[in-house]
C-alpha cells in the first residue's frame, strides 16, 4: 500500500505541513527569548572582556614628521645638458618624487640603522635602549632578530604621500613617547643623509667627468691659440688678400668658441666641486616629532560595539542551531523508533535462518 493511502501517513504529512506553515516571525522571536542567556549574556561578556582588555593595555603614543624634498640645483641640471651634448651621459638623480622617500623610509637598510641605534628614553644611565630589546627580541643570531624587529617596526611606522604638494609625511607609535619622538628623528636623520650622500656622490661623479673634459678643451684651447699665433706670424701683412682675412676670421672663431667651452667647464667644475662639499640639510622639515607627539585613541567604545555585535550574531546563530536540533530530535523520534525495530527485526532474521541452515545440515547428509 503506498504512503498516500496509509491513514497514519497521512496525518502525520499534515502534521508535518502545519508545522513547517506555523513557521513564523513569532517563532523566531519565540526562539531568541527561549535562548536569551546565550543571545543577550554571552555577547554581553565578550564585548566587556574587550573593553576592560582595551582599558588596561598600554596607552600608545604617536610622533609624527613630514617633509618635502629639495629639487636638484639648476646648475646641475645645466652641467648634464653640456654632457648629453658630448655624448655622455652624466650620472643624476631623477628620485625625486615623494614615492621615492616613502619606499625609502621603509626600506630594509634605513630600518636596520633605526633599530641598531640606541635611544636615550630616561635620564638614568641604563636608559638607552635599541629596537631590539624594545620589542624583547631574543634570538640567538643577530640577523634574524634584526629582520623580526624590521617586520614589528614597519606594523607601527605609517608613512603617506601626497602627489600634489610632494609631502612625505610619516608617524610612528610605540607605548614610550619618548622613544616615539627618537625613532621618528632618526628616520628624519637618515633619509637628510642618504639623500645627501647621494647628491654629493652625483657631484664627485661630475666634477671628475668635467675635469677630464676641461684637460682635453684646455689642450684644443691651446692648439687653436698656437695655430692662430703662427698666422700671425707668418703673414705680417694681409689685409689686402681676402683668403687671408677668411683666414684670420676662421681661426679666430675657433679660438673663441674654444674659449667659451673651457670657461664654461671651468665653471661647473667649481661649481660641482661646492655641491661636493655641500652639508647644508636637502629635504625641507614641515612638521618636526617634537611639536607632534599625541597619545593614540584606543578605540574602547568601537572596539567594544564591534564585539558585542560579531559575537551576537553567532550567539543568534547558535540558539537558532540548538532550537533546530531540537526539534530535528523530536520529529525523529518515530521515524527512529521504527529504524531500531527494523534493524531488530532483520537481526532476528538473519539470525534464526542461520540457525536452521545449521540444525539441517547434519540429517542433509545422512539421507545422502
Amino acid at each position: 500500500m503506498s504512503d498516500a493511502l496509509r491513514p497514519g501517513v497521512r496525518s502525520s504529512t499534515s502534521e508535518r505541513g502545519t508545522e513547517e506553515a506555523g513557521i513564523s516571525l513569532w517563532w523566531y522571536a519565540s526562539v531568541v527569548l527561549r535562548r536569551w542567556r546565550v543571545v543577550v549574556l554571552v555577547p554581553t561578556l565578550v564585548a566587556a572582556i574587550v573593553a576592560v582588555s582595551s582599558l588596561l593595555s598600554a596607552r600608545q603614543y604617536v610622533a609624527s614628521a613630514a617633509f618635502v624634498p629639495q629639487e636638484p640645483p639648476a646648475a646641475q641640471s645645466g652641467l648634464g645638458e653640456l654632457a648629453r651634448q658630448f655624448g655622455v651621459a652624466a650620472p643624476r638623480a631623477n628620485a625625486s618624487s615623494p614615492q621615492f622617500y616613502a619606499d625609502l623610509l621603509v626600506s630594509r637598510e634605513v630600518l636596520r640603522d633605526v633599530i641598531l641605534t640606541p635611544y636615550s628614553v630616561g635620564s638614568g644611565s641604563d636608559s638607552s635602549v635599541d629596537l631590539l630589546q624594545y620589542f624583547h627580541i631574543a634570538v640567538p643570531n643577530r640577523d634574524d632578530a634584526v629582520v623580526l624587529a624590521i617586520r614589528r617596526l614597519r606594523r607601527v611606522l605609517s608613512v603617506r604621500t601626497d602627489r600634489n604638494t610632494g609631502v612625505v609625511s610619516f608617524q610612528v607609535r610605540t607605548d614610550v613617547p619618548t622613544l616615539s619622538v627618537r625613532v621618528v628623528g632618526r628616520l628624519l636623520e637618515l633619509v637628510n643623509e642618504f639623500d645627501l650622500h647621494r647628491r654629493q656622490t652625483q657631484a664627485r661623479a661630475e666634477r671628475e667627468f668635467v675635469e677630464g673634459r676641461l684637460a682635453l678643451a684646455d689642450t684644443a684651447l691651446m692648439a687653436a691659440e698656437d695655430d692662430l699665433a703662427a698666422f700671425y706670424r707668418r703673414n705680417r701683412r694681409f689685409s689686402d688678400a681676402p683668403g687671408l682675412v677668411a683666414e684670420e676670421a676662421r681661426l679666430k672663431r675657433k679660438v673663441d668658441l674654444r674659449q667659451q667651452l673651457y670657461i664654461t667647464l671651468a665653471q661647473n667644475r667649481e661649481t660641482a666641486r661646492i655641491e661636493e662639499l655641500r652639508s647644508t640639510p636637502v629635504i625641507t622639515v614641515l612638521e618636526r616629532p617634537e611639536a607632534f607627539v599625541e597619545p593614540d585613541a584606543r578605540g574602547t567604545i568601537g572596539k567594544t560595539i564591534v564585539a558585542f555585535f560579531a559575537v551576537g550574531f553567532l550567539a543568534v546563530g547558535l540558539a537558532f542551531l540548538k532550537e533546530y536540533l531540537a526539534k530535528s530530535r523530536e520529529a525523529g523520534a518515530a521515524d527512529y523508533q521504527e529504524f531500531v525495530s527494523l534493524g531488530r527485526a532483520s537481526v532476528a532474521g538473519m539470525v534464526a535462518r542461520i540457525r536452521r541452515r545449521g540444525s539441517a545440515g547434519p540429517h542433509e547428509s545422512k539421507k545422502g
